[in-house]
């Protein structure tokens, strides 16, 4: 008799609370560690933490962001990659330590294409700046002057592969100037690379608007094309790489996230879902602005097929065979 009792009330209990067998979420259901592959207070770390705050909110459960610079992101990248594949250990991923990876260090202990993409959220377009009192108005007239006399046109480099050489090595192959026979001139950071160029100590730079905007402001810096398909928000008098002519220049530093390979297909449709969810946070929305970045959803599929490519215009690029 008290069997039968305890059977009918749970009985009851099923139909009076829908899905209360299933209740109890199964991921993420403990705290969530996203590694960041470079120094705080850059445009990825602080992207990292602003999608970290959202996804907290998201899941009602801890994500924590733990910054591991160091040797060209390979420790980090193989920190994630070597985890235990149930999504709580992932990667704060982007060109620098997916696609542009083997070009960076061509003897990686890993291959780039085995992790697992979970999803891009935002991206910061690279924007072509010059000094105030550079006599060049436009992209164009840059360009001509490249032209004439390469040797002697000078541009803001990270030592050969970064963002600024990507976003070289992109607009002088469009216009048939083979990068050798310009000349770079090395910085040791996005930032740095930005503050030289205000200074004068190159013709021509390239950085993303959070770097950009404070020289910018002060009246230190020209913008001269933003590499991107629309125009930034941040400039909306600035024209694109496609409105000054040249279309095929468009060089999008994104954020996404990455994990382990082997990763279960629930984690991954969790981790898209989510990703995509919030960007319709407006706290997110307003934080990205804040840093430069501009919302830019990309399911996990869709990520793997856009590192693919650009892992492979990366390698033409530099002719990595």
């Amino acid at each position: 008799m008290f069997k039968r009792w305890i059977l009918s009330v749970g009985a009851v209990l099923a139909v009076a609370v829908p899905g209360a067998a299933f209740a109890q979420r199964d991921y993420p259901s403990r705290p969530i560690e996203i590694i960041v592959p470079f120094s705080p207070g850059g445009s990825t770390g602080l992207t990292a933490r602003a999608v970290g705050t959202a996804l907290e909110k998201h899941w009602d459960n801890p994500v924590r962001v733990v910054n591991k610079p160091g040797g060209n992101t390979v420790p980090a990248v193989q920190e994630v990659m070597q985890a235990n594949p149930d999504g709580y250990t992932v990667l704060a991923d982007s060109p620098a330590s997916a696609s542009m990876l083997e070009v960076v260090v061509p003897t990686l202990p890993f291959e780039v294409l085995e992790r697992s993409f979970l999803g891009m959220i935002a991206q910061t377009p690279m924007i072509f700046v010059v000094p105030s009192n550079s006599p060049f108005e436009t992209l164009e007239q840059a360009v001509d002057a490249l032209k004439e006399d390469p040797s002697s046109f000078s541009w803001t480099s990270l030592g050969g592969a970064g963002a600024q050489d990507y976003t070289f090595r992109q607009l002088f192959k469009s216009v048939g100037v083979d990068v050798a026979n310009t000349r770079p001139v090395a910085s040791k950071g996005g930032s740095e690379a930005v503050t030289m160029t205000a200074g004068g100590n190159v013709m021509l730079g390239a950085g993303s608007w959070s770097a950009i905007a404070p020289l910018e402001s002060a009246g230190n810096l020209r913008v001269l094309a933003v590499a991107a398909p629309e125009r930034h928000p941040g400039l909306p008098d600035a024209p694109t790489t496609a409105e000054s002519g040249f279309p095929g220049v468009e060089i999008l530093f994104w954020f996404a996230i990455s994990g382990p390979a082997g990763l279960p297909d629930e984690v991954v449709s969790e981790w898209s879902e989510a990703l995509e969810a919030v960007t319709q946070d407006p706290e997110l929305l307003a934080t990205l602005r804040n840093i430069g970045m501009v919302p830019y959803f990309h399911a996990a599929g869709e990520m793997r097929d856009m590192v693919t490519s650009e892992k492979a215009v990366v390698e033409d690029l530099w002719a990595v065979k």
